[in-house]
C-alpha cells in the first residue's frame, strides 16, 4: 500500500512540476526549459488528508532567471476536485542546470473516498483525470504574470 501511495505522489508531483514548466513555455527561450529528473525524497503525514513531499528535481534552464512562486494544482476524475497542491517558490538559475529541493503540500479534499484514491492506480482511471495549475512567474527585472492552465490531460504530463 505505501509503495502504491509513493508511486502516485511520485507520478502527481511529476506531473504538476511538467505543468509548470510547461506554463513558462509560452516564453520565447523559456521553450527550452526541460525537467531533467524528478525523486521523492520524503513523504510526511499532515493531518489525516494531507501529506508534505520533497522532491530532488533536476531542471535545465538554457533560458534566463525565473522565480515561480504561488504555485497552486489541483487533480479533478470527471469534474470532481480530488486534491490540491501548494508549492513553496523557487528560482531557476540562469543558464544552468541543476537539482533543486523543493516542498510541496498535497491535501485530499473533503468527501473523497480512499477508494477513489485507489482507483488513481488504475490506467483508464488516470486517463480521465485533468489537472489545474497556476503559478506567478517573474523575471529578474521584477516583471510577472500569473500563468493560469486549466484541464490538461494528466496522461499527457506523465
Amino acid at each position: 500500500m505505501q509503495v502504491k501511495v509513493k508511486k502516485f505522489v511520485h507520478k502527481l508531483s511529476l506531473a504538476l512540476l511538467f505543468t509548470a514548466v510547461l506554463c513558462l513555455s509560452g516564453c520565447g527561450d523559456v521553450r527550452d526549459i526541460a525537467v531533467t529528473s524528478v525523486e521523492v525524497e520524503s513523504i510526511t503525514p499532515n493531518g489525516l488528508r494531507g501529506v508534505n513531499v520533497g522532491l530532488a528535481v533536476g531542471i535545465d534552464n538554457p533560458a534566463f532567471q525565473v522565480e515561480l512562486s504561488e504555485i497552486e494544482g489541483s487533480l479533478e476524475l470527471s469534474g470532481k476536485v480530488l486534491g490540491r497542491m501548494a508549492m513553496a517558490p523557487f528560482l531557476l538559475h540562469a543558464r544552468s542546470a541543476e537539482t533543486y529541493h523543493l516542498k510541496a503540500s498535497l491535501k485530499i479534499e473533503q468527501g473523497v473516498s480512499l477508494g477513489e484514491l485507489l482507483a488513481l492506480t488504475d490506467t483508464e482511471t488516470l486517463n480521465n483525470c485533468m489537472v489545474d495549475v497556476s503559478a506567478r512567474a517573474t523575471l529578474k527585472g521584477g516583471v510577472s504574470k500569473v500563468l493560469k492552465f486549466n484541464d490538461i490531460p494528466l496522461t499527457d504530463l506523465l
